[in-house]
């Protein structure tokens, strides 16, 4: 992903400073369509070189949801100690003669 912003960038900045004699408004107006074929052909150069495996869903392998599914039943309880704690700070309190 990082590859591909660096593509975009470096595209626009090449093809402004490129459009540049042809006028500000060209060069202004070229800069995002050519810094998006750079990203295009970036992810696609990226794309080729993983081979197979661009296809192949890695990001989401059983570890990581099972780890996943740990992190949110953690937040859970933690969330129902809260309102556990909510609910016993929420009772009457006796009536204070200070007040």
């Amino acid at each position: 992903m990082f590859l591909i912003l660096l593509a975009a960038l470096g595209g626009g900045m090449i093809s402004t400073a490129l459009l540049l004699p042809y006028g500000v408004l060209t060069a202004v107006m070229g800069a995002p369509v050519t810094a998006s074929l750079c990203a295009a052909a970036a992810g696609a150069v990226i794309m080729l070189r993983r081979g197979n495996d661009w296809g192949a869903d890695a990001a989401f392998d059983d570890a990581a949801d099972d780890q996943t599914d740990a992190m949110v039943k953690m937040l859970r309880d933690i969330a129902a100690k809260g309102r556990e704690i909510d609910a016993d700070a929420k009772r009457a309190a006796r009536d204070s003669k200070a007040a």
